[in-house]
Order: structure tokens, then C-alpha cells, then sequence
């Protein structure tokens, strides 16, 4: 990952693009301090004046006050730029692939490695490889691979076995369990000279200043509250908190589902989240593979059954924590990557799951009992009551109840105590771990609560059969609609949805953002009432969503959100009253909004705390059972497996930083040569904002109104450009060929570009971001126009692109964009447009189709065709969470 633009990189073409993007940056922030030198000279008053103390979108740092570090205040592309961008200090080990025999025989085993071969496929490559090979291997076998591996496999904690014995009615039980010492795992990761530099110890609080006040932000774990308050509670001021992620559910290994693996994932909350959330060494990693325990006919079901099970999992994850249970009491000093011996605290910060996991995770008794929610002592009956704060469960309060309930000498009035709290009678593995509250760990999960929760398993299927109910015209009228949905990056296009029961998290999260935009024009308010009223709910949860899903939040977002759930709440209590289908909108994962913004504020934004990237490791899991197995004992083979490619991984690393290290010790001089060389470019227009892509052939102007003759928005193409050209170049200060409006004749030519890659800094995290946009009359067998903003004179407007092009004017080349412009007046806002919170545009004839520079496209869009008014669309604002807040503020700036 570029620590200047966020964006992820191969590691091969790593540091040649943090060294140009460095340069770009630098030089960007260079002209926007010219810029507003001079316009501070143009503006400035005869008297001098001093500067004021802060400026738009300074940043504040408060560090915790143990850490010893002063409160710091930067210029925004300072902080900006100068986050994590320390340098690794990698050793210069010459023969990194060790203790393979070579490189070669390095290269060769991870391949069989990547490639799942078996050993006699793997024995017949090397035979026709040794034959035939101009650099001979030195392996001769599988066998001979798999020692090599052995022999790497210390450079890594690796996992051991215990096995756990647990009684049950008079019977031991016994349960293998493989885990790999969290805290070893923590010193590889520590000792790493890669992610060394990207470590934060020390927790933060961060502000932004908006003209006049300092605003909080939370982003990650570190800028939030509950890693400052882990920071408070360490015993000695030197020490400092290394926070674990742990995540914990069960994964289907074969298709269909008998064959199961109970995956325990790590993740570093010491890390960002770029790194800690990806697929590199800092990122997930299989800390632990725990039994199922399987059910006795004779007893499932019993509270002594589900006790006993209980009990399996608490003494088992202990064997996964012992590493970690006396270190976080005394702390343990590391000598770090950079040589510096530091003092560290193990925590546990957050604890990732679904709700079935989380109640047992934290010993409650689940949905039916009194008080089903693992973070708050709600009552059951009053789930629905999101709007209204409960007493919240504490480890210490936990082990209060327990210790009163064992007191007693009746069994009767030990179970009648844990029943009031919703507990059970088993003692908790994570209160071996000091500084960690299991019931504060366990936090919000956007993928299960959300996508494939409130929305998949209550809102969709409530709304699929109240459509159903109206008919099947309607059904298939949205389907219809769904269909011509505009095709977007990262969104998948479905062709119908009104009979899709079962999905992944994903996809019902893309069908969450369009189908209010599909069906609005479909279901009548006045005939369709309750479907009506239901589409505003949908549409006020994909509000509550968008919130969630936002990578930085201000305190502003955080009290917006909580507005959306007041607003969700207040529409869904009303639907429920109205609806006889006996349907109950109670249930824990509508009340697990309760919590959403407060565990924001404790533990920064939802990715970090999101089981999604933790369930993409299950797919490696799963390719290792179905290749690499014999579908028997199989977590030892797995876990071997699984270790390899950790090792390959490792070893891989370390030769491309030889290869680079050798790469630039020959080319040093040339290097330095060019820099020293190197001029600024004068055609600059296309170095940060946009770039075109998928140039055709040359065209002359001729050709190009001679092809589109049938459509008037070309209507006189060569003499409007003219126009804009000869009015536009001057205004940016480029003089016209000797000093005369211009004048292209037939045969000059342009270069048509069916794509643009736009560049524009989001306005939810403030770092680069990218549209890939297409204005093609084929992109994959389909028309693909895509829709943009423009910064036009009179404001920012909506529009087509119709054609990308360059022409070339006295030698300097010219990007340019043929726009269909959507600004013509869209009257009244409606009632419905109001309930749905749509920003409504309309095409102006196509006739009146404009020219603009490419560098007037702010971002790309979506625009959704309405289809009851002719020539109106709808924007479609849940595309991204940038687009959801640049229409917020559209809609606040125009008063709706």
C-alpha cells in the first residue's frame, strides 16, 4: 500500500511508484501554496496582516497523555501526506529463499504450492523438469519439497495441538484443539521490518478544523475511545497496548454443508486498516481451528447439553488466549523490529462475530432468553425499542451474578438467578485476559446485522411479499426496472430480483441501494399504501447503512446518523402498526442499533470491526480442503497447508526486496541522473485529475458528423467546439494561434477515448479516490454512457458523456467532453421525491448538447431513469458513500 495515496500496489512496482507519487505530491502541494500566495497578494489590503493561528482543515493530534508526545497541529496536506511514511528497514540478507537449496528450488516448490498438485503430479513435473532444465533443481522429489518446508517452518509460529477434556454426565469428553500462540504470532509481526514503520502504540484523538471549531474524527481503532481508555488501565506509563481482533465462526467446506471448520482469525488493531484488513503478512491470519462439537440425539437440546457445549468452547479458546492471559497482567518487552525493546500489554479490542457466536462468546442464553443482547441488559420484549438506552453488561457485573448464583446450595435458585440475567453457569475464557471486557469487545457487525440481517431476512422478504400480494405485473414491472439499472463499478447488475431468496451479504447489499430507485414509480402511494410506506423504510435503512459503511466519521455524521435510525425507527413503528401479517420487529439484530454509533465512537469505523474480510479467509480454507486433502483428520493437513503459505509468502517477500535492493544499487546513478534532469511537464493537464484510456483511431471531422448525421446532440460539432475552444483556452491564460478565434476545417482530426479514469479527493476520508468511467457503444456487449458532475460556470450540474476526445491546437493537445447536460428545471419537488429524498434531474433537448474541458468532471455518477416522468432521472446517491454525502449536502444547500 502507497503510504502517500492509499493505493495497493504489486510489491514489485511498490517503491518506484512511491517514489514518483512522493514527487507528484509534493509538487501538487507546491502549486497550491503559489496559488494561494498569490491570491492572498491580490487580496490583501495595503496594511500587513498576520495569518490566522489555523486554516480550513487543519489537523489536530492529542496523543495520550502517557505516551509523552505534545498535542500537534498540521496543515491538512501535511498530515495527510506524512502519515506512515517512514521507510522499512529491510537487512540486506543475500540468500533470503533459505533454507531452500536455491531460488530456483524456492520458486518451484511455491508453485507446486500455489498450484495444490499432488505429490505424484508434482514427482512427474520434476522428472520432465530435470530433463529438460537449463538451471538444474536440486530437488528430486515431493518428499524432498516437503522437507524444505520443514525446515522453513520455524521462521513462523506455528500451530500446535492440545487436546481438552471436558465432562458431560459422568463422561469425559475429549477435544483436539490447534491453535498458534497468539503472542508469538504478535513478535513475528513486531521483529517484521516491513511493518514496523506502520505501527501505532499510542492511542489518538483527532481533529479537523471546519473555520471555527475543531471537529472529532474516528477512523481507526487507535483515534477511538476505547483504545485511549485500554491505554488508561495499563499498570506502568512506559507500556503499551497491543490490541487484538479476534474473530471466530463456523465455514461450510463442501458444497453442500456436511463437511464444516471452525476458524479462529487474528487481525492487529496496532495496524491500519489497509494493511491489517488485507491479504499480506500483516493482515488475517488462521490463529486457531476449534471442534464441533457434534449432537447426541439422547441430549440436544437439553440446558445441560447446551451448557456442556459451552463449556467446549470456552476451555478451548482458552488455549488459544494462554499465551496472552499472564503477559496482559505483567506486560512482555519486545526488541522490535527497529532494535528498540518496548513494553507491551496484550488486549483484546475487538471481538468479530455474528450474533449466534456472540452469545457465546459472551455466556448469554440467546434470542428467547429474558435479556437477549451480549452487549446490554434489554429486555427481550422490548428489542424493538431502539431509541431507548439500557444498563450495559460488564464483565465485572458478570462475574458478580455467577459467584451469588454458586453460593446457593439449591440448583433451582442458582438457575432461577442466571435465567433473570440471560447467563449461563460457565466460566468466561476471556476474563483470563486483563484489560478486556468481552461484553464491550463484541461489536457491531455490518455484514450480518445489516446486509444480511434487518435488510435480507426482514425488510427484502417483507417487501417481496407485499409486491407479491399487489400482483405479478408489478413484480415483473420491477424486475424490468431493475434490469435497467446503470451498470456501475462494484456493483453487481442483477437482470431480476423480485425471486431471489437466498444470496451472499454482497449482493443483498447492492439490491439494498437500487430498489427504491427500481420500484418507486411502481408502487402507487395511494393504492399500494403499506408497500409504500415499507419502500421508505427500506430507504431510510439504506440511509442508516450508508452511515455505518463511512470509512471516517465526525462528530457532524455520527449525530446525522443517529438521526437516520430515529427516522428508520419512527417509519418501521408505524408500518408495524399497520401490517396484520403478524410479523415481529423485534428481534436482537434491529436492537444492535442501539449500539451501532456508540461503538464507532469506542471503536472507529464498522471495517474494523466487520466480519466481511475475515469470511473471505474461509475461501483459501475451503480451496486447501477440496485440493490438498483426503477429506479425513483433515485440520492437520489444512493447518499445514496453511502454514506453508505463510512461510512461501514470507520467503517471497524477502526476495523482492533483494531483487529491489539489487535493482537499485545498479541503477542508483541513473536515478539520481533523471531527478536531477528532470523538467516539469507542460502538458500537465492529465497528471492528477483525470486520464483518458482506449483511444481509436484518428478521426476527422468530416468522419465524425458524417457518423453520428441521425443524432442531433452532434449537430454541428467542428463549428461548436470551435467556439468553446476559442472561449475557453484564453480564460485558462493558453493564447489562440496568432490572437484569432479558431477555425477547424473537415479533414483536421480528433482522437475519440471510449474511457476516463477521474481522480477526486473523497469527501468521507479525504484521500484520492478513483471512477472508472466508460462512454462506449460497446463495453462488453452493452452502450455504456456513463453519467458525471461537472463544475460548470453557473455551478455544478449533472451530465451525459457522449464522446471523450482530444484535438490538437497550435502543438498542445486538448481533452475534451461532448455532454449531454441534465440541468434543465424539475419544477415543484413532489411528495414522493420528499419521501424518498431523491435530487431529481432533467435532460435538456439533446440538441443543446455541450463541449466541456475533461478537467471540469468532479466525479462520476449514476443517474437512475424515472420512468413516469419522460426525460427525468433520479441520482442515485448510495453508489458510494462519497456520492451519499455530496447529495446530503446538495439537499441541505437547497433547503429540502
Amino acid at each position: 500500500i502507497c503510504d502517500t495515496c492509499g493505493q495497493k500496489f504489486k510489491s514489485r512496482g511498490l517503491a518506484a511508484h512511491q517514489k514518483a507519487c512522493r514527487r507528484d505530491t509534493l509538487r501538487m502541494q507546491e502549486d497550491r501554496e503559489r496559488q494561494n500566495a498569490r491570491a492572498a497578494l491580490q487580496d490583501a489590503p495595503d496594511d500587513h496582516v498576520l495569518p490566522p493561528a489555523f486554516q480550513q482543515d487543519d489537523i489536530r493530534t492529542e496523543y495520550h497523555p502517557r505516551s509523552g508526545i505534545p498535542t500537534k497541529t498540521n496543515r491538512f496536506g501535511d498530515f495527510r501526506c506524512h502519515t506512515n511514511t517512514a521507510h522499512s528497514q529491510v537487512p540486506q540478507n543475500t540468500t533470503p529463499w533459505e533454507p531452500f537449496g536455491s531460488r530456483i528450488d524456492f520458486d518451484f516448490a511455491e508453485l507446486i504450492l500455489k498450484a495444490n498438485l499432488t505429490k505424484l503430479q508434482t514427482n512427474e513435473l520434476i522428472s520432465l523438469i530435470r530433463r529438460t532444465a537449463f538451471e538444474r533443481l536440486s530437488v528430486t522429489d515431493y518428499d524432498g519439497i516437503c522437507k524444505m518446508w520443514d525446515a522453513a517452518s520455524p521462521r513462523h509460529a506455528n500451530f500446535k495441538k492440545e487436546v481438552i477434556s471436558v465432562p458431560h454426565r459422568d463422561q469425559e469428553h475429549n477435544f483436539d484443539v490447534w491453535y498458534r500462540p497468539l503472542w508469538d504470532w504478535a513478535c513475528d509481526l513486531l521483529k517484521d521490518p516491513r511493518l514496523g514503520p506502520h505501527f501505532v502504540f499510542d492511542a489518538q484523538r483527532l481533529y479537523k478544523y471546519d473555520g471555527q471549531d475543531f471537529v472529532r474524527f474516528f477512523d481507526e481503532p487507535w483515534t477511538a475511545n476505547a483504545f485511549w481508555d485500554s491505554q488508561s488501565s495499563l499498570p506502568k506509563d512506559e507500556g503499551k497496548p497491543f490490541a487484538f481482533i479476534i474473530y471466530a465462526d463456523k465455514a461450510k467446506l463442501s458444497s453442500f454443508g456436511r463437511q464444516k471448520a471452525y476458524p479462529v482469525i487474528a487481525r492487529c488493531a496496532n495496524l491500519p486498516v489497509g494493511i491489517r484488513n488485507g491479504e499480506g503478512f500483516g493482515g488475517g491470519r488462521l490463529v486457531g481451528w476449534l471442534p464441533i462439537v457434534e449432537e447426541e440425539k439422547q441430549y440436544s437440546g437439553t440446558q445441560s447439553f447446551v451448557n456442556f457445549k459451552n463449556v467446549v468452547w470456552h476451555e478451548l479458546f482458552k488455549c488459544l488466549l494462554k499465551s496472552l492471559a499472564s503477559l496482559s497482567k505483567t506486560g512482555f518487552c519486545v526488541k522490535c523490529w527497529d532494535a528498540i525493546e518496548r513494553l507491551f500489554y496484550p488486549l483484546i479490542l475487538i471481538l468479530s462475530a455474528d450474533y449466534e457466536e456472540q452469545c457465546v462468546m459472551t455466556l448469554i442464553r440467546g434470542t428467547k432468553c429474558k435479556f437477549p443482547c451480549p452487549v446490554c441488559l434489554v429486555p427481550r420484549e422490548e428489542l424493538g425499542n431502539v431509541l431507548t438506552s439500557y444498563p450495559l453488561r460488564t464483565t465485572m457485573s458478570t462475574q458478580a451474578t455467577l459467584q451469588e448464583a454458586r453460593s446457593f446450595a439449591r440448583q433451582e435458585d442458582k438457575e432461577k438467578l442466571l435465567m433473570s440475567r440471560g447467563l449461563r453457569d460457565v466460566d468466561n475464557a476471556f476474563s483470563d485476559v486483563a484489560h478486556t471486557d468481552v461484553h464491550s469487545a463484541v461489536s457491531f457487525d455490518r455484514l450480518h446485522v445489516n446486509n444480511e440481517g434487518n435488510f435480507s431476512d426482514h425488510l427484502w422478504t417483507q417487501f417481496q411479499e407485499q409486491v407479491k400480494s399487489i400482483g405479478r405485473r408489478t413484480q415483473s414491472k420491477i424486475d424490468e426496472y431493475f434490469d435497467s439499472m446503470p451498470r456501475w463499478r462494484n456493483i453487481n447488475h442483477f437482470n431480476h430480483v423480485m425471486d431471489i431468496s437466498f444470496s451472499d451479504g454482497s449482493k443483498y447489499e447492492d439490491i439494498s441501494k437500487l430498489i427504491v430507485f427500481a420500484a418507486h414509480d411502481v408502487i402507487d402511494r395511494t393504492s399500494h399504501a403499506l408497500p409504500y410506506l415499507l419502500l421508505r423504510c427500506i430507504r431510510q435503512y439504506v440511509n442508516v447503512d450508508m452511515y455505518a459503511a463511512l470509512k471516517v466519521h465526525t462528530s457532524e455524521t455520527i449525530a446525522e446518523g443517529r438521526r437516520a435510525i430515529q427516522e428508520f425507527t419512527r417509519l418501521l413503528d408505524q408500518y408495524s402498526a399497520k401490517d396484520d401479517s403478524g410479523k415481529n420487529w423485534a428481534y436482537p439484530k434491529r436492537h444492535a442499533h442501539t449500539h451501532l454509533f456508540d461503538d464507532i465512537e469506542a471503536k472507529g469505523a464498522t471495517r474494523n470491526t466487520n466480519t466481511k474480510p475475515n469470511e473471505k479467509c474461509h475461501g483459501p480454507i475451503r480451496r486447501i480442503y477440496l485440493r490438498r486433502t483426503n477429506f479425513k483428520n483433515i485440520a492437520e493437513q489444512v493447518l499445514r497447508l496453511d502454514h506453508r503459505f505463510l512461510i512461501a509468502h514470507s520467503i517471497h517477500l524477502d526476495i523482492e526486496d533483494y531483487d529491489d535492493l539489487i535493482i537499485s544499487q545498479s541503477d542508483h546513478l541513473r536515478l539520481d541522473s533523471e531527478d536531477d534532469n528532470e523538467q516539469p511537464n507542460n502538458d500537465s493537464d492529465n497528471t492528477f485529475h483525470v486520464k483518458l484510456g482506449a483511444a481509436q483511431e484518428e478521426q476527422t471531422f468530416a468522419a465524425v458528423e458524417q457518423l453520428h448525421a441521425n443524432d442531433s446532440a452532434f449537430n454541428r460539432f467542428r463549428i461548436k467546439l470551435a467556439k468553446f475552444l476559442s472561449d475557453s483556452l484564453p480564460v485558462h491564460g493558453i493564447p489562440l494561434p496568432g490572437g484569432k478565434r479558431l477555425k477547424f476545417v473537415p479533414d483536421e482530426t480528433v482522437t475519440e477515448h471510449r474511457f476516463i479514469k477521474v481522480n477526486y479527493e473523497s469527501i468521507v476520508d479525504w484521500r484520492t479516490t478513483t471512477d472508472y468511467l466508460r462512454c462506449s457503444p460497446s463495453f462488453h456487449n452493452f452502450p455504456r454512457y456513463d453519467c458525471v458532475i461537472i463544475q460548470a460556470q453557473a455551478g455544478v450540474i449533472f451530465g451525459r458523456l457522449l464522446m471523450l476526445f482530444t484535438c490538437v491546437v497550435d502543438g498542445r493537445t486538448h481533452p475534451v467532453a461532448l455532454v449531454h447536460p441534465y440541468d434543465a428545471p424539475v419544477g415543484q419537488r413532489s411528495l414522493t421525491d420528499n419521501h424518498f429524498q431523491f435530487w431529481r434531474v432533467r435532460e435538456r433537448p439533446r440538441i443543446s448538447s455541450e463541449f466541456f474541458s475533461v478537467h471540469s468532471i468532479i466525479r462520476g455518477a449514476a443517474l437512475a431513469e424515472d420512468h413516469s416522468v419522460r426525460g427525468d432521472y433520479l441520482v442515485i446517491d448510495t453508489i458510494d458513500t462519497d456520492m451519499f454525502l455530496r447529495m446530503k449536502s446538495m439537499h441541505k444547500s437547497a433547503g429540502h
